[in-house]
């Protein structure tokens, strides 16, 4: 009995000194470069006991930590840990968990409300930067609930260095810009009830909440006051997702209210001659692009913006209401999860036909997500 037990605590030991086994395999012919996987929190638990979020380490199959976190969605207990895994086509890679101490990751993402800029709130990675419009801005009149871009060509993060007094966001001086405008439009694809073939927009956001703030993954709720859908009230809730070296963000919409089902449509405001809806080879249609011409702002070359939108189901494309719709329905109380992303002709999205195959690719990625077995 005594052998036993030492036996018992021999191999708890070289448990914990050697960790478990994380493989991760990819279904897809093509390779997935940094893409983030995900491990539930009481799998780690299971097999270390000793796992904390501040001891949990990762190594690659070479044996180099790779950069982690544990996710909180906002509450106070660890729920999930990530990694971001590269593996080629039909392959698998074997990745090991063990308790240890974590190096110092910097963060390729970043997200937060602006009190100094109207209540904007802000996100991005080290591809691109987005923005939403809070209460304070719409106190003043200016009204929109559409998604803001802000072009980067540098992968470091600029939020906060762009809102610091003095900068000139408007002008590219190396980094990127902000050349995008909004106004009263789902701008980059935000969605809207689109009851009567009319788009119903809301206002604002009203509150904000960050749920998780890097190094790997930056995630946060919106909610938005109550609105008129025709003559219901309803109420939307907006969750957005974005990880490190991601072409896409993941947008799930909650609306509630007295309905059973509605039509709603994500859009990408079209800018007139010399913009085009990319050509995306996809039936049933799933996915839309869009081309926008030349901008020209301040009297400068800043290149062309692109845009991708990517749905779980089939969908509806027309232009129409000066967007590019993509209409499907949604029901009650129930989250519905699409992709947003975008790119710019100054970085690394030289011309749609890039954007046309990256909208493509994820579309693919989506349908066939990574594979992670723990061992």
């Amino acid at each position: 009995m005594e052998m036993k037990k030492i036996v018992w605590l021999w191999s708890a030991l070289m448990l914990t000194a050697c960790g478990t086994r994380v493989e991760v395999s990819n279904p897809l012919d093509m390779a997935r470069d940094n893409e983030t996987v995900e491990v539930p929190w009481t799998d780690v638990q299971e097999r270390l006991p000793k796992a904390t979020p501040e001891n949990i380490v990762v190594l690659s199959p070479d044996g180099e930590q790779q950069p982690s976190q544990v996710l909180y969605n906002g509450g106070t207990e660890p729920q999930v840990l990530i990694f971001q895994a590269t593996v080629a086509g039909n392959a698998s890679k074997t990745y090991r968990l063990r308790v240890g101490e974590r190096e110092d990751y910097p963060s390729l993402v970043y997200g937060r409300a602006v009190p100094e800029r109207m209540d904007d709130f802000a996100w991005e990675n080290n591809l691109m930067a987005y923005r939403v419009y809070g209460p304070a801005l719409e106190a003043t009149g200016e009204i929109s609930n559409g998604i803001d871009i802000w072009l980067k060509r540098t992968d470091s993060l600029i939020i906060n260095k762009w809102y610091s007094g003095g900068y000139n966001y408007h002008i590219d001086s190396g980094e990127g810009l902000d050349c995008y405008k909004v106004g009263r439009t789902l701008g980059a694809g935000a969605m809207a009830p689109y009851e009567g073939r009319k788009l119903w927009l809301g206002n604002n956001y009203v509150s904000c909440r960050v749920l998780d703030c890097g190094p790997i993954r930056v995630s946060f709720e919106l909610d938005y006051a109550p609105f008129a859908v025709d003559s219901v009230m309803v109420r939307e809730r907006r969750m957005i997702t974005l990880d490190a070296h991601a072409r896409f963000n993941r947008i799930t919409e909650l609306y509630t209210g007295d309905f059973e089902r509605m039509p709603v449509a994500a859009g990408v405001v079209l800018r007139g001659p010399g913009g085009r809806v990319l050509d995306i080879l996809n039936k049933p249609i799933t996915m839309v692009g869009y081309w926008e011409p030349l901008n020209t702002d301040n009297g400068t070359d800043n290149g062309h913006t692109t845009i991708g939108l990517v749905f779980p189901c089939e969908i509806k494309v027309e232009t129409r209401l000066g967007h590019l719709l993509a209409s499907t329905t949604v029901e009650e109380g129930v989250p519905f999860t699409y992709l947003m992303g975008a790119g710019w002709s100054r970085a690394d999205v030289p011309t749609g036909e890039v954007m046309s195959q990256l909208i493509f690719d994820q579309s693919l990625k989506s349908a066939h997500p990574l594979q992670v077995r723990v061992k």
